[in-house]
């Protein structure tokens, strides 16, 4: 059986996150309410430790490494980063999102068939 080329799961309070090829990325309440409800595309983000200081602060930068929107078809949700290009169906993301599922795989997809993007 093979692997999963990503996941997206439920995460702490309202968020979800996204793990692609070892990277876990953040999407926010409001990140997720502007793309189901409104079709925006928000930004993939995800959090780098930059080190500790010598007085014990921790430096944290956040890092968008790419971005997710709603395929024409309105029926897919396409994820697009540094790694590729992936798919998830819309009604998937929307149980995930409500917490009627705990995950859902992603799905690898051709840049030639992700909505016009190439």
């Amino acid at each position: 059986m093979q692997p999963e080329p990503g996941t997206l799961a439920q995460g702490r309070g309202e968020t979800l996150t996204v793990t692609i090829a070892e990277e876990t990325y953040y999407l926010g309440r409001d990140d997720i309410h502007a793309l189901l409800f409104y079709g925006q595309s928000i930004p993939l983000t995800r959090i780098e430790e930059d080190g500790i200081s010598s007085n014990g602060a921790v430096f944290i930068t956040t890092v968008i490494d790419g971005h997710i929107t709603v395929h024409a078809s309105g029926r897919a949700i396409l994820i697009v980063t540094r790694a590729g290009y992936f798919t998830i169906p819309f009604t998937s993301f929307q149980q995930v999102a409500r917490g009627d599922a705990v995950s859902a795989p992603l799905f690898p997809t051709m840049p030639d068939f992700a909505g016009g993007l190439a």
